[in-house]
Formats: structure tokens, sequence, C-alpha cells
């Protein structure tokens, strides 16, 4: 980014802090407020502390805000201000914290945020494959579940080598990939190739 594309991104975290800051006085409050001031916090660098406190106001208001916990595990990732294993330690207490189904299905949506497309923010195996299934499972059993959603845990499974598992989300998906999953068409076809192959 140029330094002027610098001081344009500084103005506007500053000008989204504000109107986070007015909206904070608002009578009917959000939890989605939280996530977007953690969101503000990781722009301006926050230290570890603030950070938290207010990832733990905002579990207070909703504990089950999945996007919290993404927003914490994504800052407690190496290539901002964690460290190898912060994030993966973080998401077995978060979830552990919340507990049954629903602690499963916090865990699986942080996975989301953690084992990445662009770069392999976290390695897979740092992660519970079992319980990234569980997590997946429940939450599709409340909800249903959506063409993102399958091509999501077929990648997971693909990361984790379980190519049985991989090879039934692929006959599920078919042909209908998703771009922001994969990235491009060469790489879903590889993951389905090898499913079939090893399965």
């Amino acid at each position: 980014m140029t330094p002027e594309g610098w001081r344009l991104f500084g103005k506007r975290i500053q000008e989204s802090q504000k109107v986070l800051n007015d909206a904070a006085n608002l009578r009917e409050r959000c939890p989605q407020w939280y996530s977007e001031m953690m969101i503000v916090g990781l722009a301006q660098n926050w230290d570890e502390a603030k950070m938290k406190e207010i990832f733990e106001q905002g579990i207070q208001f909703e504990p089950e805000y999945f996007r919290l916990y993404k927003q914490m595990a994504n800052y407690l990732l190496p290539k901002w201000d964690g460290k190898p294993g912060d994030a993966s330690a973080f998401a077995k207490t978060a979830a552990d914290n919340v507990g049954g189904e629903q602690g499963d299905v916090i865990y699986f949506h942080i996975a989301t945020a953690m084992i990445g497309k662009n770069g392999k923010e976290v390695k897979a195996q740092e992660m519970d494959w079992p319980r990234i299934q569980r997590g997946y499972q429940a939450l599709t059993a409340q909800y249903g579940t959506t063409r993102w959603l399958k091509n999501e845990i077929a990648y997971f499974a693909y990361e984790f080598r379980d190519a049985a598992f991989a090879h039934q989300q692929f006959e599920l998906i078919s042909d209908h990939w998703e771009r922001s999953v994969w990235r491009d068409r060469e790489r879903f076809d590889r993951a389905r190739d090898w499913s079939q192959k090893h399965s």
C-alpha cells in the first residue's frame, strides 16, 4: 500500500471507531458492535489486554455469538499479535467454556478463520478434526446446510487427509464448487480427484 493509501486507511479506521463509540450510547445493543470494534482494534494494533477486554464484554452480552470468537482467534494468529499455538489453544478453551454442541459449533466457526486458504495461517493438524466434524453436524442439524458449508467441510476433510469423508462431501457438492473456499477450479478438482483415488 502506498503512503497515501495508509493515510486514508488510518483515517477511515478512526472514523469507524468514532461511529462505534457513538453507537455505544444507543439504547439497543447488538453483539456485532463488539466484533466491529475488534476489527478496529486489529487495524490499530491494540495490545492483547485491550482486545481481550472487548471480547470478554462481547461474550458476556451474547455468549454464543461466533463472530466474536473468530475475531479473537484471528487476532491471535502469528501473522498478527499471536505466537504459534495461541489461536488453536484459544479455540479449544473457548469451545470448552461454552460446552456441548454449541461449543463444537463455535469450534467449527473458529476453524474457518484459522485453517487458511491463503498462506496456511494455522496447520490443520493443530486443530481437532473430530470436533470440527461434530460442530459442522450440529450446525447443519440446527440450520441446514449451504453451498459454502458443504465446500468448507470438504476443504477441511482434504486438509486433514480424511479421504472417505472428503469423498462423501464431494459427492454432495457435485459441480457446485465455491470460489471463496477453493480460490480456483484447479484446486477444487485436485482435492476431489485425490478423494476419489484414496477413499
